[in-house]
């Protein structure tokens, strides 16, 4: 569980602030290996559209930062987005817990390809999603020591 807890750490330090922050902090990271990450989240009413299902740009949002994170965990650098494909297949309701899982399919040394699918709690597939990264940013030291991580803005012992 090491790897699980220095990705907690790298994305508590990096991104709780701003836009992304906001989608994190719904997120528990439930599994993480090297590559693959998964999720888990509730879908809350604040996350819903007008018709009472998990909003669109929640959804790309998911996308975002999940498949960001598969990335990090396979070569511990963040990358920035030049492109994402989205299908909405199903809709999950206002209430409803969610499964994400997201891969990182291939880093080379400038692009990482990454895949995100979002599952209701029968299993359902209700988003897929594609992500690439430019990487050319810097490289994370992941600090895979058994330490708990601290809770965002607590700066802890």
């Amino acid at each position: 569980m090491s790897l699980a807890r220095a990705l907690i750490r790298e994305i508590k330090k990096t991104i709780f602030d701003g836009f992304s922050g906001k989608t994190m902090s719904h997120l528990k990271l439930t599994e993480a290996t090297s590559g693959t990450v998964k999720f888990r989240m509730m879908v809350e009413k604040d996350d819903g559209n007008v018709y009472g299902t998990m909003h669109g740009g929640l959804g790309a949002s998911l996308v975002d930062v999940c498949s960001s994170v598969a990335i990090l965990s396979k070569c511990e650098r963040w990358g920035v987005s030049t492109d994402m494909q989205i299908s909405y297949l199903k809709g999950a309701p206002v209430g409803q817990e969610i499964d994400i899982v997201a891969k990182c399919d291939r880093a080379g040394k400038t692009l990482a390809f990454s895949s995100c699918f979002i599952y209701n709690e029968k299993g359902d597939l209700l988003l897929k999603g594609q992500h690439t990264k430019f990487m050319g940013t810097p490289h994370v030291e992941l600090d895979t020591s058994e330490q708990e991580p601290t809770e965002p803005g607590n700066t802890g012992p």
